[in-house]
């Protein structure tokens, strides 16, 4: 059983928060893009069939073309053949046609006989008496759109472009597929502690880990187009200015550092300053208690992360990708899924808690030793995350985020 949260929560999970924050957010306008392009891109509209797969009777195999009158023990005479890419001829009573897989079958034909079932001669194929038998009516024949029909929708709105999608497009000739525009995500690091990575800090100062690690985790999906922009220092101005900048120039805004209590955490006063409603501040989880979420009038996500590192990583994966994925008009982001814990503990949290593993087998996570929410080293080893629902240990299924979603 699941306690009961503190009364300090607005929410008493992070899915209730995110579910909230989701349904006020708007997804991204349109653009048509060229097939090649189209990989990983949202579709804006449904893709439908424009004629019959197949589109007329083929065959389903190698073989021969009969007619049932003329099914019958003995020699038939091969009378022609029917190549690939070809109209049908007619069948000749009495004889049959040879035909290769995916070659259209006459229309007068009732059946494919494939090569190995029968007996195979220069000019003629002869059938045993078992081989007749087993012969009926539609054998190894593809019925004009047994697919689906003409008009038919095959990809809903809303959808992932894949592989597998993007041959579809092909197939029915949409070489221009409408699709969402890819969300400009800026982020915004905040903090006079923060360098740049190439920088030599002093032992009270730290690299920026954060932007590169949230340019990667979100910029791995095609839909999104991530802007880490300059470090904000611990200025109200400035920051107001960042995050005014950022949201007239972006579709979503996610900034790290000073969200927490602390007397120059400013970006939750800024948030509000801007414009945007605070749907949560502080949710019950570990680590990222402090994360706030907010959406702009127009329908812009603007995530406050934690600045800690696997804070950051934690609250961008559980929380600001699926916000992501909903601007891009994507209905649904790929779930996360299920793992057994290979060495489960029995140690349990008042809140959500998030712990990093490792996968060791498929569907088999190890728990990794952390020092808390600023061990960047423990997080480097990791694949991802379980969460653990409050005062709930990690035996059994756990579910499992993974830094690549």
């Amino acid at each position: 059983m699941t306690a009961a949260m503190p009364t300090e929560f607005a929410f008493d999970s992070p899915e209730a928060a995110l579910k909230a924050l989701v349904a006020r957010v708007k997804p991204v306008g349109v653009e048509h893009v060229s097939l090649q392009d189209a990989v990983g891109r949202v579709l804006a509209e449904p893709i439908r069939a424009d004629r019959p797969s197949p589109a007329c009777d083929v065959s389903a195999m190698d073989g021969y073309a009969i007619c049932i009158e003329d099914l019958r023990p003995g020699r038939l005479p091969v009378a022609g053949e029917i190549p690939i890419a070809t109209e049908p001829p007619a069948m000749h009573p009495g004889a049959v046609l040879r035909i290769v897989t995916g070659a259209a079958v006459p229309p007068q034909a009732h059946a494919v006989i494939r090569r190995e079932d029968c007996i195979e001669q220069d000019r003629f194929i002869e059938l045993t008496a078992q081989t007749v038998a087993s012969i009926k009516p539609g054998l190894n024949i593809r019925r004009c759109g047994e697919n689906c029909p003409k008009g038919a929708e095959i990809i809903p709105s809303g959808t992932l472009v894949t592989p597998a999608r993007l041959g579809a497009l092909a197939t029915v000739g949409c070489t221009q597929p409408r699709v969402r525009r890819r969300v400009r995500v800026a982020v915004l690091v905040t903090g006079d502690e923060v360098l740049c990575p190439d920088e030599m800090p002093k032992p009270w100062e730290l690299r920026d880990s954060n932007g590169p690690s949230l340019g990667a985790l979100l910029g791995a999906h095609a839909w999104n187009a991530v802007d880490v922009r300059p470090r904000v220092v611990d200025d109200e101005r400035t920051l107001c200015d960042a995050v005014e900048a950022a949201l007239a120039e972006s579709d979503a805004v996610v900034c790290t550092g000073g969200v927490s209590m602390g007397g120059r955490d400013y970006v939750p006063g800024v948030v509000r300053k801007v414009g945007a409603e605070v749907i949560f501040h502080r949710l019950p989880q570990k680590p990222g208690k402090p994360a706030l979420g907010a959406v702009s009038p127009d329908g812009k996500p603007v995530f406050g992360l934690p600045g800690n590192p696997v804070s950051v990583l934690v609250t961008a994966r559980r929380l600001a990708l699926p916000a992501l994925s909903a601007r891009a008009g994507l209905a649904r982001l790929c779930p996360p899924t299920l793992v057994r814990l290979a060495k489960p503990d029995d140690k349990t949290l008042n809140l959500w808690w998030h712990r990093l593993v490792r996968i060791t087998e498929p569907g088999v996570a190890s728990l990794l030793p952390t020092m808390g929410s600023g061990d960047i080293p423990s997080a480097a080893t990791s694949d991802g995350f379980v969460e653990i629902p409050p005062a709930a240990t990690a035996n059994g299924l756990c579910t499992f985020y993974s830094w690549f979603g």
